[in-house]
């Protein structure tokens, strides 16, 4: 796997707000594991231009960023963390930088949807997670109504050519964002499973820490409701936010 190719600039998603979002992966992850998290190597895998990477880079003992594509910020990063690298790569080609069971924690955001086989992608993170290893793993819910990433309703739900056109049918500029391919949550836990992992749910974990750290009070208040609560509405909630837990050896 090989840095070349050309540069891209700040995603269409922006930069703001990454260094938050870096902030509650971590505290969501010690809020749920119940134990510190730092003292390890850590993967994010679809890192984009970097912003959450080395944002944990100030916080974790070494971060690895991957992405198909080199972006612009990476080389300012590296310079402001010793701890910090980043690779041009599809998780197909993971094999070839990072070892097997050599990764801590793996950061798995707002990915699945975006690559073209979300069980492969399953079955690289359990391979470079350490046993007992575990990883952040988020990204939207096929059920929520609204598509995430275009902001309209139902379009995911229908067949993808006729959904674009259909958009720009009228008037809209955003159907060729219309490229995700969102899961729902009893498809995404059954990979999680095939794959090997043992997981459970983090969006309450994910609005206690937000609490802790002095978020919004809808975060506090969400936060505190019932957990049979937050487990019967997680199939139907607009995002998903899962820690995984690799189990003993099921690729030999």
């Amino acid at each position: 796997m090989n840095d070349i190719g050309p540069v891209a600039r700040d995603p269409r998603w922006g930069q703001v707000g990454r260094d938050r979002k870096a902030e509650a992966i971590l505290a969501t992850l010690q809020w749920h594991c119940r134990c510190e998290l730092t003292d390890g190597a850590w993967l994010d895998l679809g890192c984009g231009s970097g912003g959450i990477s080395a944002t944990l880079a100030s916080h974790v003992k070494h971060v690895t960023g991957v992405d198909p594509e080199p972006w612009r910020r990476w080389d300012a990063f590296r310079a402001e963390h010793a701890n910090l690298e980043f690779h041009a790569g599809s998780y197909h080609q993971l094999e070839g930088l990072i070892g097997r069971e050599s990764c801590d924690v793996v950061v798995c955001n707002q990915v699945y949807e975006h690559v073209d086989d979300a069980c492969a992608l399953l079955a690289e993170i359990y391979r470079v997670l350490k046993p007992d290893g575990v990883c952040y793993f988020a990204g939207p819910n096929l059920l929520w109504p609204i598509e995430p990433h275009v902001f309209w309703p139902f379009v995911h739900w229908l067949p993808r050519a006729f959904a674009q056109r259909s958009m720009r049918a009228l008037g809209s500029k955003q159907a060729q964002g219309l490229d995700a391919w969102s899961w729902s949550y009893w498809r995404l836990t059954r990979a999680f499973r095939d794959a090997g992992f043992v997981y459970a749910s983090a969006i309450r974990d994910r609005l206690q820490s937000d609490a802790g750290t002095g978020g919004k009070t809808t975060a506090r208040v969400l936060g505190n409701l019932p957990e049979s609560l937050f487990s019967m509405l997680t199939p139907f909630s607009p995002a998903f936010v899962f820690v995984l837990r690799r189990r003993a050896s099921v690729h030999s």
